[in-house]
């Protein structure tokens, strides 16, 4: 039997976090849970064909039944799981092919002998409460699971919430999560129970996630190109979660910040388009969410950039090895309050809402003006935003020579501004000639980034050596030779990188527009 599953799923970083009785209260179920216990095997081929083509294949015990499920990629539905469902009773625990409905699949899977060729990959063992309850027009199943998840000598918990639609609307599913998540200390899940066994099993280490490719077709009407640079940009956000959660590794901080940068761009470059509450509540979510991470990756640079070669060049200078010591473990800290909003609930419901925002297009300005301009070509409102955004750069950076830090430092935003927009249009146009506008915008960057650098540690330097003040031997002495250790570094870099900054500039002056000047002059 083939069913399209559509679901979605909530996290629990605790799983005595919530206990059925209490969930129960909280959904206001007219009934008792269905409850059980579950031991579901998952099969793959030695080199997970399976899981190479997104399918996921497994046998559960339910009481005395066997229960075959293969489940392959489904429609795609923001921020939802969505999978075709193959299922049928079985005789033994080895998965059979003729127990697979769709006559094409199982050509496919005979062709490439799948089956022959299947081993148990590993297993999931846990608890289900389970309750059916309407929501708006929707029924939805409302599964609490609690178990592990095991590979061999290892095991892993598994907590989690699936919300699964069985009749009705997508978009009520995030307005019942919305409602779940304000009372009970979950995440958005991403991971599928599959998907998370497959990474145990395979000893998967999450990594850093960098933008993924981004293809606006020239067909893509302003609106529908605005819904995929977002998508992109969550798909961007939330690939990095689980580094930042499970490793050490600055470069998932980063990249998290580089999707919040992304999309705080996105939603200013398109403005005009904007319903003012969607765009309020975007906007005022993700500054939020930049400033919980903001000191963390503000310490990861200034310690690799300037602590570390410092203590490397000056390792007599027991001052900086002190600083240096210190600005680690407010680095531990500030990793710690990342985690925190992480696992803090208005993250998770500031997912669901543009989420849902996606889904229904409630996005969308509903004046005139926004109208039009929604339903404008992409490549049209891109040229009009690029040959804006040039201009006004063009205009601040033509007296670079005059400008004071301040004015340097908006230079450098509005570079930025001008790069992500630019990486955004890309596929618009010629690549070539965008590829080399960018690399010269990346240079500006290159030469402007220490200054700034230099402005964030600073402060940060105030803040660390008053945690050093009360060390053993610590007096105005010692936090005057570090002041002005630091300061004398950072003046340094920034005088080197300044000084090439002019022939940068004027090679990028120098560049041809990539894109078109018709519609974009104004």
């Amino acid at each position: 039997m083939k069913n399209q599953e559509i679901e979605l799923k909530l996290t629990l970083p605790d799983g005595a976090a919530i206990r059925p009785a209490a969930l129960r209260k909280l959904l206001a179920a007219p009934t008792r849970a269905t409850a059980m216990k579950l031991a579901t095997t998952y099969y793959d081929t030695a080199d997970c064909w399976l899981k190479n083509h997104g399918m996921a294949l497994r046998v559960r015990h339910v009481g005395n039944q066997r229960i075959q499920t293969l489940k392959a990629p489904g429609t795609v539905l923001d921020g939802l799981q969505s999978f075709a469902e193959y299922e049928a009773p079985i005789e033994g625990n080895r998965p059979r092919l003729e127990a697979i409905s769709d006559a094409k699949l199982r050509r496919r899977l005979d062709r490439a002998g799948v089956m022959t060729r299947l081993r148990p990959i590993f297993t999931t063992s846990f608890e289900r409460n389970a309750w059916l309850v309407r929501r708006g027009e929707s029924q939805v199943e409302v599964a609490l699971d609690i178990g592990s998840i095991s590979s061999k000598a290892t095991e892993i918990p598994l907590a989690e919430i699936e919300l699964e639609l069985k009749a009705g609307q997508p978009v009520d599913l995030f307005q019942f999560a919305e409602r779940l998540v304000e009372d009970i200390p979950a995440r958005l899940g991403l991971m599928t129970k599959a998907a998370r066994g497959y990474a145990l099993a395979l000893r998967e280490k999450p990594v850093p996630a960098r933008a993924g490719a981004l293809d606006l077709t020239g067909k893509l009407s302003a609106g529908d190109a605005f819904s995929a640079i977002v998508r992109n940009c969550l798909e961007q956000l939330r690939a990095n979660e689980t580094a930042i959660l499970e490793s050490e590794d600055d470069e998932a901080i980063h990249q998290f910040r580089v999707a919040i940068r992304r999309f705080r761009a996105a939603i200013g470059a398109f403005r005009e388009l904007i319903d003012d509450g969607a765009h309020a509540a975007m906007s005022i979510d993700l500054r939020w969410l930049q400033r919980q991470f903001g000191p963390a990756r503000d310490l990861d640079v200034l310690i690799a950039d300037t602590l570390m070669p410092m203590a490397a060049r000056m390792h007599d200078q027991s001052v900086i090895r002190d600083l240096l010591e210190i600005a680690r473990q407010a680095r531990t800290e500030a990793r710690r309050q990342a985690h925190l909003a992480l696992e803090n609930p208005r993250y998770a419901v500031m997912l669901l809402h543009i989420y849902r925002q996606l889904l229904t297009e409630d996005w969308r300005g509903r004046a005139a003006v926004a109208q039009f301009g929604l339903n404008q070509p992409a490549r049209t409102f891109a040229n009009k935003w690029l040959n804006r955004s040039h201009k006004r750069l063009m205009r601040l950076g033509g007296e670079h020579a005059a400008l004071s830090e301040t004015e340097l430092h908006r230079l450098r935003l509005l570079g930025k501004k001008m790069r992500y927009g630019a990486q955004a249009f890309a596929s618009l146009y010629d690549s070539k000639r965008t590829d080399k506008y960018l690399a010269h915008l990346s240079a500006i960057q290159d030469h402007l980034g220490s200054l700034n650098d230099a402005v964030v540690g600073r402060h940060l330097l105030v803040n660390l050596t008053k945690e050093l003040a009360s060390a053993p031997g610590w007096g105005s002495n010692e936090s005057n030779l570090l002041h002005g250790i630091v300061l004398g570094w950072q003046s340094h870099r920034i005088s080197s990188d300044l000084g090439g900054f002019r022939t940068t500039w004027e090679g990028f002056r120098a560049q041809r527009k990539f894109w078109s000047k018709a519609n974009g002059e104004g």
